[in-house]
């Protein structure tokens, strides 16, 4: 199954391929990588818990989802990454995380949360609009909606 980050990355918007730099990651890179590897866990958790019937869990899903699109979008109005370095990325976050302890798995998750949030925050409306779409199609793929 796709993670999250490549789901977004593969979304033609916010598509990394047309980053200029192929360059090593940069401190940036490899933190959004991190974030979206595990808010990507995260959002696998809570779209269960709505499958579920558990539909308080259902405004969490969405702002997770939106704080994950906005790492994703900061990379990307960035330019520090390719598509391809980014997907790689993801990968080895989500791989490398597998070894972390729950509790600061959940730390992580909550800190790249409330990143997320602040990011998309910080964005302008149109920045914003595109992220919460992201975020919306993501979570309705999720819910099989």
């Amino acid at each position: 199954m796709k993670t999250f980050a490549i789901a977004l990355l593969s979304i033609p918007c916010l598509s990394l391929a047309q980053a200029a730099s192929t360059a090593e990651p940069s401190a940036r890179d490899l933190h959004a990588a991190e974030c979206v590897a595990a808010l990507e866990v995260n959002t696998q958790d809570l779209a269960s818990q709505v499958k579920s019937g558990d539909e308080a869990s259902r405004s969490v899903l969405l702002d997770r989802l939106v704080s994950g699109a906005a790492f994703v979008g900061d990379v990307y109005l960035h330019g520090n990454s390719d598509e391809k370095q980014a997907r790689e990325l993801a990968n080895q976050a989500l791989e490398a995380q597998k070894s972390l302890p729950a509790p600061e798995l959940a730390a992580r998750q909550a800190t790249c949360a409330n990143e997320g949030a602040k990011l998309f925050a910080d964005g302008n409306p149109l920045q914003q609009s595109i992220v919460k779409r992201m975020a919306k199609r993501r979570m309705d793929k999720l819910l099989g909606a």
